[in-house]
């Protein structure tokens, strides 16, 4: 498995920021209500860049000698699942984002500042688990060094194999 690369993250975000925003304002151009997004989404990107964080936090102890061993395909599954959260994130929050700043221009009209605001609400729960994704992947990092039997053992003290 692949260490995240930034410039993949910024050129999802970007992109789905582009698709977000072009796809909005064509849809409102066209004369097309915009969809009113739930505000417990801000919520679910909480909860579930949370659960990457607390499922990556043993294996950030056990890196630091502070816990014992931890099963290996627990460990490939939380640093699987922090990358996910982490890729899932940069689209929603670049989507949602994008909805967003399309709505910003019609910001005195009620109806659609509340839909920009739940919108902005929605961008920021894909940017908090993206931010939670990094962080976990992040801990759950392996660093080598030396031969191959020396860089073995370092991967793995304490995983259980």
């Amino acid at each position: 498995m692949r260490p995240l690369k930034w410039r993949v993250l910024a050129s999802a975000l970007l992109i789905a920021a582009a698709v977000g925003a072009g796809g909005s304002f064509l849809a409102l151009r066209g004369g097309a209500a915009p969809v009113h997004l739930p505000w417990s989404t801000l919520i679910v990107g909480i909860a579930l860049g949370g659960l990457a964080l607390v499922m990556a936090w043993p294996i950030r102890q056990l890196k630091r000698g502070k816990r014992g061993r931890i099963d290996s395909t627990r460990a490939v599954r939380t640093a699987m699942l922090a990358q996910a959260s982490a890729y899932a994130g940069a689209l929603l929050g670049g989507m949602y984002g994008g909805f967003a700043l399309v709505l910003l221009r019609d910001w005195s009209h009620p109806p659609r500042r509340e839909a920009a605001i739940a919108a902005g609400l929605a961008a920021l729960g894909g940017l908090i688990m993206l931010a939670a994704g990094v962080i976990a992947e992040w801990w759950c990092r392996i660093t080598d060094s030396g031969d191959d039997e020396t860089a073995h053992e370092a991967r793995s003290p304490g995983v259980a194999h």
